[in-house]
């Protein structure tokens, strides 16, 4: 089968760690696999992978007249390298991908809705234009993946597609490189996360919170590992707090195990997600975890049951939350020992690329249909 995955997307984060996990498997089983990206070291990746790579000169992140550009670019594309199937990533990969493909004549096209561009946090006249988008787009589709159950069912209230047109395959991690390991000694009580610095990721909230946190724990220290657009944003705020001191920006880092292995507690601000890798990361490392109640988060965690849900966007709230796991270890390692065994059972890589592998050939080859009904209430 010859595949084209349509990235669009930024820098190396959970999706593409995601995505990187069921395009190996293909590879591995004879599949030729095509990967459009934005970004050198997402390229350098899946080229080291064995994918052949293609860049778009002209895809900018926002919305504007030139996405005229890589629509044709890609309608092109497909057209010459005649693609058995394209898959489509992101709001707006999901959708130029989805239109030029149809366009060209491609026999099967399916999307993964990592989390739909519409949201509960926006504004409804804002919905309600990602809303029609998204319609017209699943109408050049045969397939939408969702990432979680509950994604999925916001697809269907809003009449996104019928439901047998979206199934849900939950995302999964190797659990077994995140294994439980012992803090190193020192003094200081660390509260991190792992995650892209992205204005929709919430960390203004989290260091917003940090002050309140600080004062009732002198010895806290804010991690945030990762990088992206927001960096120096968000440097600036840590300096405002007068706490720069305590607050450190590690950049990107490959070894995420061994550095949640030196946290105390993973918070997880969010204001949107799919169904967050670094909330998985975090209970297969099994640590004390804050979220935020937002879609995908809820279908992970259960307040006071493998973690804490708070309010989006409320950094009092996540201060409380916070301070509440530092004052009561007990019942936090207990939550954290809850979360991880919850990630074993539900969220591993083996069981995701499996299902997915299984509804692209479902797809592709209607003898294998009803494959992935199984899949809508996993």
């Amino acid at each position: 089968m010859k595949v084209l995955q349509v990235l669009g997307g930024g820098t190396w984060g959970g999706g593409s760690v995601v995505v990187m996990a069921y395009i190996s498997a293909m590879i591995r089983r004879g599949d030729e696999v095509w990967v459009l990206c934005l970004d050198d070291d997402v390229e350098r990746r899946f080229a080291e992978a064995g994918c052949k790579t293609v860049r778009s000169r002209f895809w900018f992140h926002p919305i504007n007249p030139f996405d005229v550009v890589p629509f044709i670019e890609l309608w092109r594309l497909c057209r010459r390298e005649k693609f058995d199937l394209v898959a489509t990533h992101t709001s707006k990969g999901g959708f130029l991908g989805r239109l030029a493909a149809k366009a060209a004549g491609a026999p099967h096209i399916v999307h993964h809705a990592h989390g739909f561009a519409f949201r509960e946090t926006q504004k409804r006249w804002i919905q309600r234009c990602y809303i029609t988008l998204e319609r017209l787009a699943s109408r050049a589709c045969d397939l939408i993946i969702s990432v979680s159950e509950d994604h999925r069912q916001g697809g269907l209230r809003e009449r996104v597609a019928p439901p047998e047109k979206i199934v849900t395959v939950l995302n999964g991690i190797d659990v077994d490189s995140f294994r439980s390991q012992p803090k190193p000694r020192g003094r200081d009580l660390v509260i991190g996360i792992a995650s892209r610095l992205a204005p929709k990721k919430g960390i203004g909230d989290l260091i917003e919170a940090f002050p309140a946190i600080h004062a009732a724990h002198p010895n806290a220290r804010l991690m945030l590992v990762g990088d992206g657009p927001s960096r120096v944003d968000l440097e600036a705020q840590a300096r405002r707090t007068g706490l720069a001191h305590r607050i450190e920006f590690t950049g990107f880092r490959e070894d995420v195990p061994e550095i949640l292995a030196s946290f105390d507690i993973v918070i997880q601000p969010s204001i949107s997600e799919g169904l967050s890798i670094s909330v998985l990361e975090a209970m297969a490392a099994a640590k004390p975890l804050v979220a935020c109640d937002i879609q995908g988060n809820r279908e992970i965690i259960t307040d006071f049951q493998n973690g804490l849900l708070v309010p989006p966007s409320d950094p009092p709230r996540l201060a409380k939350a916070i301070a509440w796991l530092l004052d009561h270890p007990s019942p936090a390692q207990a939550l954290a020992a809850r979360a991880r065994a919850d990630c074993q059972a539900r969220f591993s890589r083996d069981r995701m690329v499996k299902q997915i592998l299984e509804s692209y050939d479902g797809v592709v080859r209607p003898a294998s249909q009803g494959a992935t009904e199984c899949f809508q209430t996993s």
